[in-house]
């Protein structure tokens, strides 16, 4: 068994280079066969020197893809994968000592399933604002944390145990039958979110099954930038977007503008939900006001982008 290990990456050359070094850091078991596949793309800083320097600490292999967008680099990374299994993780991760051998004991004990999933950590750069860590459990999306029991689970495509990008491995065979749709994941100058999580759902749909492997860990180094309002309203507006498009069944009929009318009451009733509370809530309770209202925003994008 050969395990392709990928990461697609652009213009994060020093956060590749402490998640490569982590990479080099793992301990390996002596009979497990793997490769490293990074996908240069379209980075213009120093990402190749970067990758250039653990050419002899890791078999890596740099790969390049001069369509922006992380569905284009993943696709790449597909095509270039020789392993039996791909095992995904993300350029701003620390991965932990037995990260990929608990992925490897996974799939020697479940050789018919085609979808794993590991456990993500956030790892805030401090200081951490009260806040953040007063509504963790509302910020599993944004800083993309993945807690599953220490129990290992049947993964479904629903019940919230679909993997997150930073930690989670698919069958080879499948991965190739089931390719990234460019018109998910962040791209420049359209942020959209669900690349994985739709080629996941689509892959348990199939039919095919998967585990949660709770001992393959990593930890998501969630800088400063993440840590603000304004992160979160991108973050979820992209949410917004993206759910728009997958399920556009769930409009009504009656449009504004070209948008949905429930979704202007929304925007507006959520906004002013954030504001008042804001000043007189928790934390949490203004959060998820600051939510709804981010994800009508989203949708309603997508929707004057697309009226006809």
């Amino acid at each position: 068994m050969l395990i392709t290990v990928a990461i697609c990456t652009f213009n994060r050359a020093e956060s590749l280079r402490r998640t490569l070094g982590s990479l080099a850091a793992m301990r390996v078991p002596a009979d497990l066969k793997w490769e490293l596949v990074v996908v240069n793309n379209d980075c213009n800083d120093h990402t190749d020197e970067v990758i250039a320097s653990f050419a002899h600490r890791l078999p890596v292999r740099r790969e390049y893809q001069p369509e922006r967008g992380l569905s284009n680099a993943r696709n790449c990374a597909v095509g270039a994968a020789k392993g039996d299994y791909i095992v995904w993780t993300d350029d701003d991760v620390l991965v932990g000592p037995e990260w990929l051998a608990a992925y490897a004991d996974a799939f020697r004990r479940w050789p018919d399933a085609a979808v794993f999933g590991g456990t993500i950590i956030a790892r805030y750069e401090p200081p951490v604002p009260k806040w953040i860590l007063e509504c963790e459990t509302l910020l599993v999306g944004p800083h993309a944390t993945r807690a599953f029991s220490d129990r290992v689970q049947p993964i479904f495509s629903t019940g919230g145990r679909v993997p997150f990008g930073s930690s989670y491995a698919l069958r080879t065979r499948e991965q190739r039958a089931f390719r990234y749709d460019p018109a998910f994941g962040p791209h420049p100058g359209r942020p959209r979110l669900h690349d994985e999580t739709d080629v996941i759902e689509k892959i348990l749909r199939s039919g095919a099954t998967g585990y949660t492997v709770p001992t393959a860990r990593v930890e998501h180094c969630i800088g400063r930038d993440r840590q603000t309002v304004r992160y979160m309203i991108r973050w979820f507006a992209a949410l917004g977007e993206s759910d728009a498009l997958r399920y556009p069944e769930r409009v009504g009929v009656t449009r504004w503008f070209g948008v949905p009318r429930w979704l202007w009451r929304r925007l507006i009733a959520e906004w002013a939900r954030y504001r008042i509370h804001g000043l007189i809530s928790p934390a949490p309770v203004w959060m998820r006001h600051l939510r709804d209202y981010s994800l009508a925003l989203g949708a309603i994008r997508y929707w004057r982008s697309h009226k006809s």
